[in-house]
């Protein structure tokens, strides 16, 4: 009888665990930036968020911005979102 060689097309998984980014200590004068992935409802959920943390006190500058779903931020949007306090991502559908 002859040997089966059976073959399993698993890749390995590698999990590189992250922290948390701080948290802001007040929403009152932070420059918030918001990237929307240009997926169907990810301005509007942004927007919504957006609105809600103005009610909550949020009276700094917000900047909005959008990229591409399939592809990685820019460069010129990267260098936007890094003079942010804070930056919120939608990934919507």
């Amino acid at each position: 009888m002859e040997d089966i060689e059976v073959f399993v097309p698993v890749g390995e998984t590698r999990v590189v665990g992250r922290p948390l980014a701080p948290r802001l200590a007040q929403l009152d004068g932070a420059r918030i930036g918001w990237l929307d992935n240009m997926k169907a409802n990810a301005p509007e959920l942004l927007r919504n968020i957006a609105a809600a943390l103005i009610k909550r006190g949020a009276n700094g500058e917000m900047l909005f911005t959008s990229k591409n779903a399939t592809a990685a931020a820019p460069e010129s949007i990267l260098a936007h979102l890094r003079n942010c306090d804070a930056v919120v991502l939608a990934i919507s559908d």
